[in-house]
């Protein structure tokens, strides 16, 4: 009697035990889901803040165009600078595009990754392309102005240009860091869902 009572209390243990670790696998990977939506969060605000940016820019630059007389800024130049913004308010609106196929409901934690991957790649590919391009943009600029150009507007567009550079690192590498934060999450994740 006394052997088939331990081996009942036993097995009640066990089974407890193991709901347990259930339990605390579930509730682990919500938790996990919760860091990764909160950091989904993070990224859509930074993409629709530069979508936004881009689009009232854009916009200013565009009424500039439409009242300019050509005293301080050829046509040429504010065309270019108008370019620049609807191809960055473009880019911006196909991230958030990525960011919004990043779905617990609709896809696998494979599929996630692919996308959060996907989404990171795109982003270094914007960085790499606005870098490659910016001198090309600075050197058709300063040409179409080379007539207008002073001193002061020269030293002005330099340390502008150089303060708006550091500023884009910085954005940049914090955008990364949460691009990073999440591929991390979604691996624990996937790592929890294969136990």
């Amino acid at each position: 009697m006394e052997l088939d009572q331990l081996k009942a209390n036993w097995q009640e243990l066990s089974k407890k035990m193991e709901n347990s670790e259930i339990f605390n696998r579930k509730v682990t990977i919500n938790m996990l889901k919760r860091k990764a939506d909160s950091t989904i969060g993070k990224l859509e605000r930074f993409e629709y803040f530069f979508l936004v940016l881009s689009v009232i820019l854009a916009g200013l630059y565009s009424t500039l165009l439409a009242i300019n007389e050509e005293r301080a800024f050829k046509n040429e130049s504010i065309m270019v600078i108008i370019a620049v913004f609807v191809l960055a308010g473009i880019w911006q609106g196909y991230k958030i595009y990525l960011l919004g196929k990043i779905k617990y409901d609709s896809c696998t934690t494979i599929d996630l990754l692919k996308r959060a991957s996907e989404f990171k790649l795109m982003t270094q590919a914007r960085f790499v392309a606005g870098m490659v391009l910016l001198i090309p943009t600075i050197i058709l600029l300063v040409n179409f102005q080379r007539d207008m150009l002073t001193r002061e507007m020269i030293v002005g567009m330099v340390v502008g240009g150089t303060f708006g550079l550091l500023i884009g690192i910085r954005a940049f590498l914090m955008h990364w860091k949460n691009i990073d934060e999440l591929i991390y999450d979604l691996k624990e994740i996937k790592s929890y869902e294969k136990e």
